[in-house]
């Protein structure tokens, strides 16, 4: 009987799981080719928008420099790019990222920071609060830009809505279900303004994707965009990837401990989501 139970309560949760994902690959797609279509016949002007790349880094210099490789191939308009690199006080690498900064990408506003700060969402709020793009852009240095012009159609999404209210580009990272979820997802300065962070420093670690795109579904402030792609190597996936900074960010059962606050924060999400509402 208990066997029978489990095997029904199986079959419930991934009927459920069908029709979430039916439902919000058809309003994610509606909903974009609305405001596409809205944008053309009201002849919207896209505005070129100042946009900051938020990047915490440690001790990985050489991912830095492939990151920036692709970047500098793929990018439009360079002169709006803001690049915030954090780095810890005692980054065994500091100099190696000075140097790459200065000898090979010194043609880009990069503002290096010092400061040694625990967790990643805290990282990420402390160079967006330095920073002064319209759009706010957290990035990996273990991904490299893979759309050309990416910059051009960050503009161009962003033009389909007002300026004046919160919104969520969600990209192509790779993600099988890309209206479920994205890794990377872009926010302009009202949606900062109003929660005042980017990721959510309940966390050790992960999850500051995964808030962002669970404000986004419940309070609908987000559009999908299959423009702007980026790939990620990621070591969860590339074994040859795997380096210190990952191993520390995996010890001490910090996943599962995220997991579990993440369970506990559901009537939170709720709430923060009303203030993009």
């Amino acid at each position: 009987m208990k066997r029978k139970i489990n095997i029904k309560k199986k079959i419930q949760r991934e009927i459920l799981k069908g029709f979430k994902r039916i439902y919000w690959f058809n309003y994610t797609r509606i909903k974009y080719y609305i405001l596409t279509l809205n944008k053309l016949i009201r002849q919207t002007k896209t505005n070129k928008n100042k946009i900051s790349l938020l990047l915490p880094s440690k001790e990985r210099s050489k991912k830095f420099k492939r990151m920036m490789d692709s970047l500098s191939t793929t990018v439009h308009d360079k002169s709006r790019i803001e690049i915030l690199l954090l780095l810890d006080e005692n980054d065994k690498e500091k100099n190696l990222y000075k140097n790459l900064t200065k000898d090979n990408f010194k043609s880009f506003n990069i503002k290096i920071f010092e400061e040694n700060i625990s967790t990643h969402a805290k990282r990420n709020n402390f160079l967006a609060q330095k920073s002064f793009g319209d759009i706010i852009f957290p990035i990996n240095d273990d991904i490299i830009f893979v759309s050309k012009s990416w910059d051009y159609f960050i503009d161009l999404e962003f033009s389909k809505i007002d300026r004046n209210k919160p919104m969520c580009l969600w990209i192509n990272s790779g993600k099988k279900y890309n209206y479920l979820h994205t890794d990377f997802p872009i926010v302009n300065r009202k949606w900062f303004e109003k929660l005042n962070y980017v990721g959510s420093e309940n966390f050790n670690f992960w999850y500051l994707d995964t808030w962002i795109c669970a404000l986004s579904h419940i309070s609908k402030r987000f559009i999908v965009s299959s423009k702007i792609s980026v790939k990620q190597f990621s070591a969860d996936t590339f074994e040859n990837e795997v380096d210190n900074t990952f191993l520390l960010n995996r010890k001490d059962g910090i996943p599962e401990k995220d997991f579990e606050i993440w369970n506990n924060t559901k009537n939170e999400r709720i709430i923060e989501a009303k203030k993009l509402v």
